[in-house]
């Protein structure tokens, strides 16, 4: 028998041997309180009962039980429109028309792209009779190789 073999079988008997001794200790050994050391720490006396605190707001503040806090405040004013405002808007509507007008009239020019798609029912249907549809213009394939 070779070396290894007699390692790997020494090495397993003593994983039973160890693993049974954890069992047996589990079971039958002293059983503690079930406390770990955060449960036995002890934060002294808690009282439990619950005070109410009144808390309102007013206009320039609020208060907390007896104590009041005021608080600054700013009014925040309203965005005024202007004509220049207005202008502006104008201006950006007039150049948003003029760049959507050009960007229509690109695609216009374009060759259409998919104009006759295959949905997956029809182009597995051209695969299995090697490109040729009945209503269709018949399809050119291109094997790929593999380059592995």
């Amino acid at each position: 028998m070779s070396s290894y073999f007699t390692f790997a079988i020494t090495l397993t008997v003593a994983y039973i041997i160890y693993y049974a001794v954890n069992i047996v200790r589990d079971l039958y050994g002293k059983k503690g309180d079930g406390k770990t050391e955060e449960e036995t720490f002890d934060l002294g006396p808690v009282d439990t009962t619950e005070e109410s605190i009144d808390v309102s707001e007013n206009e320039t503040g609020f208060s907390v039980g007896g104590e009041k806090y005021d608080t600054d405040t700013e009014t925040a004013a309203a965005p005024e429109t202007s004509d220049g405002d207005k202008e502006e808007e104008e201006a950006a509507q007039t150049r948003f028309e003029r760049l959507k007008a050009k960007a229509e009239a690109r695609m216009e020019a374009g060759p259409p792209y998919l104009s006759d798609a295959f949905a997956a029912e029809d182009l597995y249907k051209a695969m299995i009779s090697k490109g040729r549809l009945e209503n269709r213009p018949e399809l050119e394939w291109k094997p790929v190789k593999d380059k592995l």
